[in-house]
């Protein structure tokens, strides 16, 4: 009984301790540069796409039009977004990202050039080609309003009890 007290005042404790933060979110967005995102229109579908984020945690990508996963977030604008690094030792410490957001086209010539810039700074993208007039209609902000990061260096806790960030 003594030990069960024990263990339940240490599990208390370490639940206090976990509180996603912003930063955290930050850290882990800005050392990858891939996410799958998950739409779904007439049914469910994934698509791997390049992204980057800003300081208020919103994502960035680029995508043509003509792509199913456009066509369904014109369609249903609800998404979710897992980034991971697929290269981890299934041996370790797993560590990843899950979001649940809103997806939306990025219109006005202001915005589409202030996300392409991010997107081609935060990536390394050097093409030309690239400009406002290539990627009209081309550019999506996913706005998150669930955030989960796993990490067990950071929370060592039993999968499914990861902090949630709500925004």
């Amino acid at each position: 009984l003594v030990k069960d007290i024990i263990e339940n005042e240490q599990t208390m404790a370490n639940e206090k301790n976990l509180k996603l933060t912003k930063k955290l979110v930050l850290d882990f967005l800005s050392r990858h540069k891939l996410m799958v995102i998950g739409t779904n229109g007439n049914f469910p579908w994934i698509a791997t796409v390049y992204y980057t984020f800003d300081q208020d945690l919103k994502l960035y990508f680029l995508s043509s039009s003509s792509t199913l996963h456009v066509k369904q977030i014109l369609q249903n604008p609800k998404v979710a977004v897992a980034i991971a690094d697929s290269n981890q030792d299934i041996n370790k410490s797993k560590s990843g990202l899950q979001i649940s957001g809103i997806a939306q086209q990025i219109l006005g010539l202001s915005k589409v050039k202030y996300a392409l810039k991010l997107w081609k700074a935060n990536l390394g993208v050097v093409d030309p080609k690239l400009t406002y007039s290539a990627v009209k209609g081309s550019m999506f902000r996913i706005t998150p309003k669930r955030i989960k990061l796993f990490d067990q260096k950071i929370f060592p806790v039993p999968d499914g009890k990861e902090p949630v960030l709500e925004l």
